[in-house]
């Protein structure tokens, strides 16, 4: 088995606000695995707010990769081992491909999927000035559901009210980014209740969740920047009501699979979204979402470049072509050809 990582800029069709931070892009980690006569690749965006990019988690490959044990289901057993994070998240997608060409199947069939239906994503709405928000949910005018980046600032309530006159037709959502305060959630929530909003992504920092204990939101809350692994869930499931699943913050397909079921059993619902990247990036994520009560797979709608097979976005939903999970028999690597990376950007 051969293992290859590099490190690649790719630019936001536009920089992406959230609250704290203007992204114009990301550095994202792409592998590329070899067993026998199977070429598998994999892309991960990594998780930002933790100091991960393409060139940190490429180290994170290279420090590893030759001590991976030759066998598929040895090397799987011993990614899992691995920090949790983008790096793993990578590698655990390239074996799940190898290990499925291997057994002649889709990769999907190993997560026990007859086959995948395409499924309803939100489309992000960076924080911008309230009329610039309601242009932008205009232009997505096939999208069923709409998330609004908002980050503290007493523009918000003006924010809300624009976007929803401008779309009374979308299932609406609030993404604070840990940017409010628990007074900023309450001044918010009358406005939140009269636009219908149907949920609110992680308003609080991580840090100070004993905030929500015993807080009755009308609203359900996601638990985002809160929930990174399956061993923050019992804490999570006291304070939150969805439970906001990233492939970058578990580690991959096999732990977000686990963590799906995990929070099911503790009466959470369970939402799948992503860290960024390209089509590549989600595909592993768009298997888990097969069992969300949301998903938020839009990010390769926002970014100036994408891969192939791409992600198919139409009607408000987000689907794969079946091929895209069989992998490339090609005896060539594309690393073979593939030109150097460029310096560090942004991640997301």
């Amino acid at each position: 088995m051969e293992i290859h990582a590099s490190a690649q800029d790719i630019l936001f069709k536009q920089p992406l606000a959230i609250a704290g931070r203007v992204l114009p892009g990301q550095c994202v980690l792409g592998v590329e695995g070899r067993h026998g006569r199977h070429v598998a690749r994999a892309e991960a965006a990594g998780v930002f707010y933790r100091g991960e990019d393409g060139l940190r988690m490429k180290q994170d490959i290279e420090a590893m990769r030759d001590w991976l044990p030759q066998d598929l289901l040895g090397a799987w057993r011993e990614v899992q081992k691995m920090p949790a994070g983008g790096a793993r998240n990578a590698l655990d997608w390239v074996l799940w491909q190898l290990m499925a060409a291997q057994r002649g199947e889709p990769a999907y069939r190993m997560a026990f999927l007859p086959s995948l239906r395409p499924l309803p994503t939100m489309v992000t709405l960076g924080v911008d000035e309230p009329q610039c928000m309601a242009l932008a949910a205009r232009s997505h005018s096939a999208a069923k559901a709409l998330k609004l980046k908002l980050d503290g600032h007493e523009l918000d309530i003006e924010r809300i009210n624009a976007v929803r006159s401008a779309r009374p037709d979308a299932a609406l959502s609030v993404d604070a980014n840990e940017g409010w305060s628990m007074a900023h959630l309450e001044r918010m929530m009358g406005a939140l209740l009269a636009c219908r909003v149907v949920l609110i992504e992680q308003p609080l920092p991580a840090a100070n969740d004993h905030e929500l204990q015993g807080y009755f939101s009308p609203i359900p809350i996601a638990a985002d920047e809160s929930l990174q692994t399956i061993e923050d869930l019992d804490d999570v499931a006291q304070r939150y009501q969805v439970a906001n699943i990233k492939l970058d913050k578990c580690g991959g397909l096999s732990a977000a699979l686990l963590l799906v079921h995990a929070a099911r059993e503790r009466g959470m619902k369970v939402m799948v979204g992503c860290m960024g990247g390209r089509s590549r990036a989600i595909q592993p994520a768009f298997i888990a979402a097969q069992w969300a009560d949301l998903v938020d797979l839009d990010a390769p709608l926002l970014m100036a470049s994408d891969t192939t097979p791409a992600a198919a976005y139409a009607d408000g939903y987000i689907d794969f072509d079946d091929a895209a999970f069989v992998i490339d028999t090609s005896e060539q690597p594309l690393w073979a050809t593939a030109s150097p990376a460029r310096g560090r950007r942004a991640a997301t």
